[in-house]
């Protein structure tokens, strides 16, 4: 009985581990700190509006996406993100951009359409720190 039991919650621990690896920076935006911006996208016509959005590294995105001419998802591939977008309605899209760098997003869903053409981009810029001096700037004092 006893066994049964560790072996159990080792393969609940198990499931826990493979969640977190498969989520990457969503399971991260739970317990994020750092600055957060949030944007309304509509997904409709083949596209996603806007398609292009930038936040700086560390930012927790919060994307509100619309879907309103039919069931569409948003695929964030390199940031391990995947969302079905039911139609008519509004989804939170919520991840960490955790590194500086181009990523693509689309609409994975295989509807033969115009969903291969919905595509979009986030850039994340690395973060500014305004702790540190400007090296153009002379002392104080001087």
């Amino acid at each position: 009985m006893n066994t049964h039991r560790r072996l159990r919650g080792l393969g609940i621990g198990l499931v826990g581990i493979t969640a977190l690896a498969l989520l990457g920076p969503a399971a991260l935006a739970e317990d994020h700190d750092g600055p957060v911006k949030e944007f309304k996208v509509l997904a409709r016509n083949w596209s996603f509006t806007p398609d292009r959005i930038t936040v700086e590294e560390g930012t927790k995105v919060i994307l509100k996406v619309e879907s309103l001419d039919a069931p569409h998802s948003f695929v964030l591939k390199k940031l391990r993100v995947k969302v079905p977008l039911p139609q008519d309605k509004t989804t939170e899209v919520v991840f960490v951009a955790s590194k500086p760098g181009t990523y693509r997003w689309y609409c994975g869903r295989p509807c033969g359409n115009g969903c291969p053409k919905m595509k979009g981009e986030l850039t994340v810029l690395p973060r500014v720190d305004d702790a540190a001096p400007d090296e153009d700037q002379a002392p104080a004092g001087s």
